[in-house]
């Protein structure tokens, strides 16, 4: 049995007293929790007391699947949720399939044949596979993510973090501009490991600030984050 089917029957299990949504979002929301490195521990307990003590260990149990599909035969960057997902959670419901993995390589590569520069952006990046493509190419750039479904920003969020991969995700309307919530993967200052923190709308770099920005130059598009740079795939 391969790790998703293994995945997909712990998650469907739990799901039969609670409902499949909410344990898939309370599933998401406690991982990122644990990887935010005892920062929101309280919120992972207060959302753990919710379950009885074996759909608890169950949920360990999810987790480790997870992380065995995500290591892809020790290729890694794998997308490990967006295929249960589709199935399972979102039905087609507002057009949320999400492009097969080995298209987004392609179109990855046919966007920077020479490589990406310091940060790549995806404004609507569902459970984030255009970016671990991007990170395919070059896995040292900073990486930043949006969608206004908060379920695909923390798929997004954990999918960047588990890949060692560095930057922001935000739960956001990136065309009315309106900001939810938001987190940073980043280094931990003391163990030196990709680990989530939340952030406030104004440190996220995904917000467009068109009156603070625009008479900034942007011809050098790595010296700013120019209102009209944000919503290209690389800026």
């Amino acid at each position: 049995m391969n790790q998703l089917k293994r995945f997909s029957q712990y998650i469907l299990q739990i799901a039969y007293k609670y409902g499949l949504n909410s344990v898939f979002d309370d599933f998401l929301e406690m991982t990122v929790c644990a990887l935010s490195l005892g920062a929101k521990e309280d919120r992972y307990h207060e959302i753990v007391r919710n379950y009885e003590k074996p759909d608890a260990y169950l949920m360990a149990e999810a987790f480790g699947a997870l992380v065995l599909e995500m290591d892809n035969k020790q290729t890694g960057l794998k997308d490990g949720f967006g295929d249960f997902y589709m199935e399972y959670i979102s039905h087609g419901h507002n057009w949320q399939f999400f492009t097969p993995e080995p298209v987004c390589e392609m179109m990855a590569r046919m966007l920077n044949p020479a490589g990406f520069g310091e940060r790549v952006a995806d404004c609507c990046c569902g459970s984030g596979r255009m970016l671990l493509a991007a990170a395919k190419i070059k896995r040292d750039c900073l990486f930043f993510g949006a969608d206004i479904d908060r379920t695909c920003t923390m798929m997004c969020v954990i999918n960047l973090c588990l890949t060692g991969l560095l930057g922001e995700v935000c739960w956001m309307d990136t065309l009315a501009h309106r900001f939810y919530s938001g987190w940073r993967i980043e280094l931990h200052p003391e163990h030196g490991v990709p680990y989530v923190r939340e952030i406030t709308e104004a440190e996220s770099y995904m917000v467009l600030r068109i009156p603070e920005k625009k008479l900034e130059p942007v011809d050098n598009p790595k010296s700013s984050l120019g209102a009209g740079q944000q919503l290209l795939f690389e800026f």
